[in-house]
């Protein structure tokens, strides 16, 4: 049950890390950080504030505690079925609702703020695998952080390391197949008309002319100086470009050799990019666990090798192919990422 702003569960807001892990029952087995500790045999991440006192808890929408307000249950819920039940509870009560980075609801009053991350099922094996469904987890706060939590470093700390950085919050536009262009994969060589080694100008050019709608860039932290160090605004690197009339994102690498930006890997934006086949296999778009279960076909018929990044990304091995997943309202399909040599070796 949750009590806002003073706990939830056997949790009291200000205990010590010691009273929270006698709260648990068990250590910290899924990572100790600085401000955050991971339980994850139970799904939940504490949150301390610089005395060490507990300020904040992350519930896992796939392993953690169902917690419930009133009649209210915050997690594991269709979001759009969450969203509707909060702003009821809400408007019961007169309290606030905000949205978040993630278009999700935050209410101060309570200190809560919902996210949304991938559905994970344990299979016939009982290991967990990507289903397509998006579901809520939550962060429960104290007073202190109630009105803007992620503002907190601790906070944004977890967040970052708990799931993706947020997805663009809508509207959840999606493209139809047969007005998707088509583009053939080339393994650690390009896609579409997009070559590795490319430039930004040529990767422009190669679509077209169209210009980027963002940049990602950064600053190299200078030798010997702390990583809190903003580096020479003069140094910029370019690291992404962002094209939305394709549906692309373009990664940039080769700085470190003095030769960069120059292309090293492509996304095709699930829910706008152009239609990637891989070995005759359609990668985007799709229901995620259908391409995931082709591209496995795939990989077992041609004595491939497959990869399962952190990020729970399928990989084709040493061939640079990712099968990625895209938000779409409360489901998801499938988008890809090609990269080269270098891209796939990190």
């Amino acid at each position: 049950m949750l009590d806002p702003l003073v706990g939830v569960g056997p949790l009291r807001f200000g205990m010590s890390p010691e009273q929270v892990q006698e709260a648990l029952g068990g250590d910290a087995t899924g990572g100790v950080s600085s401000g955050w500790r991971r339980y994850s045999r139970l799904g939940v991440s504490t949150i301390h504030g610089p005395g060490e006192e507990l300020v904040a808890v992350g519930i896992d929408a796939n392993r953690g505690p169902l917690v419930v307000l009133e009649d209210v249950v915050l997690i594991a819920r269709v979001p759009s079925e969450a969203r509707a039940d909060i702003s009821r509870l809400a408007r019961r009560h007169g309290a606030k609702v905000v949205l978040n980075m993630e278009g999700e609801p935050n209410v101060p009053a309570w200190g809560i703020s919902i996210g949304v991350t991938q559905q994970w099922l344990p299979n016939a094996e009982g290991y967990f695998q990507r289903g397509d469904a998006m579901r809520t987890d939550l962060l429960v706060t104290g007073p202190q952080l109630a009105d803007d939590p992620y503002s907190d470093n601790n906070v944004a700390g977890w967040r970052h390391n708990s799931r993706r950085p947020a997805p663009d919050p809508g509207p959840w536009t999606l493209v139809a197949e047969r007005d998707r262009p088509r583009w053939e994969c080339l393994p650690l060589e390009g896609v579409g008309p997009l070559r590795f080694g490319m430039t930004p100008e040529q990767v422009s050019a190669a679509l077209g002319d169209e210009e980027p709608a963002e940049r990602r860039t950064y600053h190299p932290f200078p030798a010997g100086t702390f990583w809190e160090t903003q580096g020479d605004p003069k140094e910029e690197r370019l690291t992404e470009e962002r094209f939305e009339g394709t549906g692309v994102r373009a990664h940039y690498r080769g700085w470190e050799e003095g030769r960069g930006p120059l292309l090293a890997a492509v996304t095709a934006l699930g829910r706008t990019g152009p239609q990637v086949l891989f070995g005759g296999i359609p990668l985007v778009g799709r229901q995620v666990t259908a391409v995931e279960a082709d591209v496995m076909r795939h990989i077992t018929d041609n004595d491939l090798g497959l990869r399962l990044p952190f990020s729970g990304d399928l990989e084709v091995y040493e061939l640079g192919v990712w099968v990625r997943s895209a938000r779409v309202g409360d489901t998801t399909v499938s988008e890809a990422r090609i990269g080269n040599k270098q891209w796939e070796e990190e």
